[in-house]
């Protein structure tokens, strides 16, 4: 069997009976145990720590912070409160679908339950998209900020296109080797990254940074870009947090699932969102006020505080612990990816080669190969384009953009689902206000960063999202005109079995499904 790497693991666990329980008689169903994951080994902490390393906060910190500065200024630790406050409520509404669906499949599962395969098959193909943008993002950033520390603490001057072939080849090689890392190590070095983090911006805050404190920056009045700027940096903020769902994806292995899978959802959320708030407080404090513009057009804005609060050798520390968890991310993104192409290959959705597996380390080495090149060809064509940090930004933009839509349609899915399967148990505050708070605040995000209409290559992002959206609407609606199995292979290989196996009952009752058990 394919043992994927540390932070994918969870992701990516195969189970060839998943569409089979769609077809299968119950009976046969229930007699089949086989490929089934461990229950009962994952406690809070472990869960919860998912969750945070997805997001992964060094990263939001270090690279993100720059491009947030550079929509909303000073207020940029303002629309991170009101940003985390959109998330929170968001993870509120999938805390309530994990506590009566504890299995895996997140957005599509929740929307596919409420509002039918066809809907579900829409956001599943936006999502996809949105997750599929991560990889070239990803390696753009790490060949333009491992090249420029590179020239800049050591002299050497490497290309950046360089080093996304060296970071593509070295995750691919991890993956066809199956490389297994546990998650202690995992927790270690999250850890240790946050704390390298952490010292810099505390001395900054207690040292007054270069011109004092700033409380004007938790309020809305200083945005670089007004209100349009508030906007565009939500989404931004959206890809700091982008992720913050995947300890859903381990709810067959969590102890008491329904109790601590929404604990760990909403406490993720709200310790990143304290994290990321009073991380750009103090960067803001470091570089002042009257400097916004530096920081925002800064591609390593730690590195030069480091340099100027510590000194050079600590922000050699800060480039180390932004490189891991560079890597650490690129190849959670990369397994979950290339997985998918291995589930679809082998389900003969696309050619059968990208199914196979090598006949020594029994991994998925065509799809490997298949999934490295297209995110080299993504990758380079835009950071070509645009640059590999700015390529990262605009990449990241239209990914979070992408992501919105089925925030929203999580959201309204949440009060349907319960006043369908759950009346008696409809709570106007946790299944009517908080969804329709979370909601408006995405509305507001996406009605602020469109309005004006910003420039390109901005501008066309909204467009192609409403052209997958469009396209994805139309192969759905074909698919079951002509009554295809297709549309169930797809929405149970592309969305659901790549991240984990859920339960029965779950499948079960999907739309058009009798369910034969309690859930």
């Amino acid at each position: 069997m394919y043992d994927p790497p540390h932070r994918a693991a969870r992701l990516i666990r195969h189970n060839y009976d998943l569409w089979r329980l769609r077809m299968t008689p119950d009976s046969a169903v229930s007699a089949d145990k086989t490929n089934q994951l461990k229950r009962n080994v994952l406690g809070l902490p472990s869960t919860m720590a998912m969750s945070l390393a997805f997001i992964s906060p060094t990263i939001g910190v270090i690279f993100i912070s720059a491009l947030i500065a550079g929509k909303a200024g000073i207020s940029s630790p303002f629309i991170f409160l009101l940003g985390t406050m959109g998330i929170a409520l968001m993870a509120s509404t999938l805390a309530q679908f994990t506590r009566r669906v504890t299995s895996a499949g997140t957005f599509y599962k929740f929307i596919t339950l409420s509002m039918g395969r066809q809907v579900g098959f829409v956001s599943g193909m936006l999502l996809m998209f949105a997750y599929a943008l991560q990889s070239p993002l990803n390696t753009n950033l790490f060949g333009g900020f491992v090249g420029n520390a590179l020239k800049v603490d050591f002299g050497i001057d490497i290309p950046w296109w360089v080093l996304m072939f060296a970071v593509v080849i070295l995750v691919g090689g991890l993956a066809w080797y199956s490389v297994h890392t546990s998650m202690k190590f995992d927790i270690a070095f999250l850890i240790a990254e946050v704390s390298v983090v952490a010292i810099l911006l505390i001395l900054i805050v207690f040292k007054g940074g270069d011109s004092g404190q700033v409380p004007e920056a938790f309020t809305p009045m200083h945005s670089a870009h007004g209100a349009a700027g508030l906007g565009q940096a939500f989404v931004f903020i959206v890809l700091a947090f982008f992720g913050f769902e995947s300890c859903s994806t381990v709810a067959e292995e969590c102890r008491n699932p329904r109790r601590n899978l929404p604990i760990a959802l909403i406490g993720s959320v709200l310790l990143a969102g304290l994290w990321f708030s009073l991380s750009m407080y103090s960067i803001i404090v470091g570089y002042g006020s009257e400097n916004m513009d530096k920081l925002a057009s800064s591609s390593a804005p730690l590195h030069d505080l480091a340099v100027r609060y510590i000194g050079p050798w600590y922000a050699n520390l800060v480039d180390i612990a932004a490189i891991s968890a560079l890597v650490a991310v690129l190849l959670a993104i990369h397994t979950a990816n290339f997985r998918v192409l291995y589930s679809l290959g082998r389900d003969g959705l696309l050619p059968k080669a990208l199914g196979r597996t090598h006949p020594k380390h029994q991994t998925p080495h065509v799809a490997i190969l298949a999934y490295s090149v297209g995110t080299l060809v993504i990758g380079i064509i835009a950071g070509i384009g645009w640059g590999p940090m700015a390529a990262f930004g605009n990449l990241g933009y239209l990914s979070s953009l992408g992501i919105l839509p089925i925030f929203i349609l999580t959201n309204a899915s949440l009060p349907i689902f319960m006043r369908r399967r759950y009346p008696k148990e409809f709570s106007i505050w946790l299944h009517g206000v908080f969804p329709t708070l979370s909601s408006l605040t995405f509305f507001a995000a996406i009605w602020l960063s469109v309005n004006p209409w910003p420039s390109a290559p901005l501008a066309y992002f909204p467009g192609v999202i409403l052209a997958i959206v469009i396209a994805a609407t139309v192969w759905g609606a074909r698919l079951k005109r002509r009554n295809s199995p297709a549309l169930d292979r797809i929405g149970s290989v592309l969305f659901m079995e790549a991240e984990s196996t859920p339960h029965l009952e779950d499948i079960m009752a999907m739309p058009g499904k009798q369910l034969n058990k309690s859930e």
